[in-house]
């Protein structure tokens, strides 16, 4: 059997971690063989920086009065609608709605509570929310 060629470049964005991945050796049995690569590195920063651009967008349109806190949230932690819709166990229209500071505004303690859970904050920081920190 072939043995596979496993990419072994460093990989910043990790922090001196490493992945592992399983292939086979030459004698067709499985070994962990560290894993790195520029590739998938360029494409996480690619998508860190896109989160940091959507977070700062936010950050304008809650001072704007057009986005809920909840936007900011959702980009600080990096998730898109269907994962925080998956998290809070709600429907992706129901969350859409709650990113519009009109309809935040109106929301109970019992679904603040569950964004607050998601994004490990309080209510209050989620309620009387100030510039990201």
């Amino acid at each position: 059997m072939e043995e596979i060629k496993v990419p072994k470049e460093d990989n910043t964005t990790l922090n001196g971690m490493q992945k592992v991945m399983y292939t086979t050796d030459s004698s067709g049995d499985f070994v962990r063989e560290n894993y790195g690569s520029n590739i998938e590195e360029f494409a996480t920063q690619t998508a860190v920086d896109e989160y940091e651009l959507l977070k700062e967008e936010a950050l304008l349109n809650i001072s704007k009065g057009i986005s809920s806190p909840i936007c900011f949230y959702m980009y600080e932690n990096r998730m898109d609608l269907p994962t925080l819709s998956s998290m809070v166990d709600m429907f992706s229209f129901r969350v859409k709605r709650h990113l519009q500071m009109k309809h935040f505004k109106k929301l109970n303690e019992k679904i603040l509570s569950k964004y607050a859970l998601v994004f490990n904050i309080s209510i209050e920081e989620l309620r009387d929310f100030t510039s990201g920190k």
